[in-house]
């Protein structure tokens, strides 16, 4: 197991469940584990939920033993070197492989009880997508491309020294490259006045991945000023994120902890000076966190919102149709239609409140499930009292009291 699970290693997958195998009392389709600082963070994957559970390095071991051979016949893991893996063959040996990322593989063979505690991969699924987002990565002409040498990043894991992108995090550089387009795409020349300052609140910036990335952006490839703000509740990450900011002399971009709920006021000064192009971004900010950060928005006139939102499970408990019982009916077809119903009435709260809204497709479903981007642009024209009938509509058919329906109904 040793060799298989250390210190150094940064994500796991385990795949390939085995038939009518449950962990502790649900069936999983596959499980992902990151590593969050001293903690990993496993996502299990069922028909219809993600399950989330964090876990200290000492217990990770007694965690995967659990997974691998008795829910699942595939493990791979990766640190910054080598992508170990481990596939239980059809006559019950344990294959496994240690491979130096990049470089030749070699494959030896092991009895099934030899191995019956070894952690777990995507086979087919993992180890042909990490080749395939190798040559993405070379393919794909990103605005900040594998190569390019950012030490915050460096420090938090996204990039080596030499700025290669860590093979566990891939998909996250994936993500926040994605983000950064459409940012540079709304704020190029010819969108904005020249010599406009820009001012951007990140909600819900975790670790700030894509807060420094934007910090880097602005300031050493587009060369123009930018105020940024990333406030989370884990004040010990705010701290990390504040530090490293400081380690880098970055002037301009600070952090704060706290309720997103909670603010009544901007947490950039500049926020309501003239030439000013403010901008609320969130990034996976869980469940109604985002319903916060679009209120905030909208109060303080921001002329850009982006968000991503994630685990829209509000109006799942809501949900009591008065006429089409069919959508309640079949519990996935409940979550999808609760999650798809929540975005579209953000967007059209949105619309409602002056705003050119549209809803996007935010990245490839295949590296996160959560791929619906809400594009928001203010506008000098007023109230759309149409928009909030059709609201009314839904939320009247299906027994909806939205979050954010009932602070800009209320409030504004």
């Amino acid at each position: 197991m040793d060799n298989y699970f250390n210190e150094e290693i940064n994500k796991i997958v385990l795949s390939a469940p085995k038939k009518n195998a449950s962990f502790e009392g649900r069936f999983y389709s596959r499980v992902k584990i990151e590593r969050r600082g001293d903690i990993f963070q496993a996502s299990m994957f069922s028909e219809t939920k993600v399950f989330h559970k964090n876990l200290k390095m000492k217990e990770m071991r007694d965690f995967l033993a659990r997974l691998f051979g008795e829910c699942f016949e595939n493990y791979t893991a990766w640190d910054s070197t080598y992508e170990y893996s481990a596939k239980i063959s059809k006559n019950g040996k344990i294959l496994t492989r240690k491979t130096k990322i990049a470089s030749s593989q070699k494959v030896s063979g092991l009895s099934g009880s030899a191995f019956s505690q070894k952690a777990a991969e995507l086979s087919g699924l993992a180890s042909s997508q990490s080749a395939a987002d190798t040559n993405f990565n070379r393919q794909k002409n990103y605005i900040i491309n594998e190569g390019d040498v950012i030490p915050v990043l460096a420090d938090m894991g996204i990039f080596t020294k030499e700025g290669k992108v860590c093979a566990a995090m891939s998909d996250k550089f994936r993500q926040i490259n994605r983000f950064l387009e459409f940012i540079a795409d709304e704020t190029k020349p010819g969108k904005i006045p020249d010599g406009t300052k820009i001012n951007i609140i990140d909600f819900g910036c975790g670790k700030s991945y894509l807060t420094f990335l934007i910090y880097h952006y602005f300031t050493q490839i587009r060369k123009t000023d930018v105020t940024i703000c990333g406030m989370d509740l884990q004040e010990e990450t705010v701290e990390k994120c504040a530090n490293a900011a400081k380690k880098y002399g970055y002037s301009n971009i600070t952090f704060m902890a706290g309720d997103i709920g909670g603010l009544s006021e901007p947490p950039i000064p500049a926020w309501i000076q003239e030439n000013t192009f403010n901008i609320v971004i969130c990034l996976h900010a869980c469940d109604t966190a985002t319903d916060y950060a679009l209120f905030n928005a909208v109060k303080w006139h921001a002329d850009l919102i982006l968000a991503v939102p994630c685990c829209q499970h509000e109006l799942n408990g809501q949900m009591k149709p008065q006429k089409l019982d069919l959508f309640s009916e079949y519990g996935i077809i409940k979550e999808r239609t609760c999650a798809l119903l929540t975005d579209a009435i953000r967007a059209k709260l949105l619309e409602y409140l002056g705003y050119k809204t549209q809803v996007l497709e935010f990245i490839d479903a295949g590296h996160t499930p959560k791929n619906v981007l809400i594009r928001a642009k203010r506008t000098k024209s007023g109230k759309k009292e149409a928009a909030l009938t059709q609201i009314m509509r839904i939320t009247d058919e299906f027994s909806f009291k939205p979050v954010l329906y009932k602070l800009i109904t209320e409030s504004l």
